[in-house]
């Protein structure tokens, strides 16, 4: 049987293209919303997230000629889906409000400000998670963001200090 030969180079774009598309697919009503959901949302984001970083360490794209100006856009476009796919999370799921209280958050504008400050470990308490599920995601981005920029620089880098015996 002839095995699957995986493209390593699209890995990346697919990936994070999946992980913006995803919570959208439970705002359009196509995937219920629930607590159970709100943890597949998690999981789906980290398999998604994890996919991206070991295709990027998998060495393909670096080793097939990526500029370091296109491993910067490769970054900046990781950010911007990341924090707008955990918007999406936010608002969708509607588990975070002020400190006046929690109420329906109707606003993406909010839900983006909000995603930002945790990707970023900023965190200036304006909104608050509301409950155990609104917790969750909030450990769950806040993970991703505090480890995002390390993983990525580490992995290019590497690929700079330890070339692989094809880059020579």
């Amino acid at each position: 049987m002839p095995r699957l030969k995986i493209n390593w180079q699209h890995v990346p774009l697919y990936t994070l293209l999946f992980m913006f598309a995803w919570p959208w697919l439970i705002k359009l009503g196509l995937v219920g919303k629930s607590a159970t959901t709100l943890h597949w949302f998690i999981a789906v984001v980290y398999l998604n997230y994890l996919s991206f970083v070991f295709s990027i360490a998998k060495g393909q794209r670096l080793q097939n000629g990526i500029h370091p100006a296109q491993a910067v856009w490769l970054f900046i476009l990781s950010n911007i889906l990341l924090i707008m796919t955990f918007a999406t999370g936010w608002q969708v799921f509607d588990v975070y409000g002020t400190s006046a209280g929690c109420a329906n958050n109707i606003d993406f504008l909010d839900s983006l400000y909000f995603s930002t400050t945790i990707f970023a470990t900023v965190g200036f308490g304006d909104f608050l998670p509301c409950n155990a599920d609104g917790k969750i995601l909030f450990i769950a981005e806040s993970i991703i963001g505090s480890t995002h920029f390390g993983i990525f620089i580490t992995l290019i880098f590497s690929r700079v200090i330890f070339p692989s015996t094809s880059d020579k």
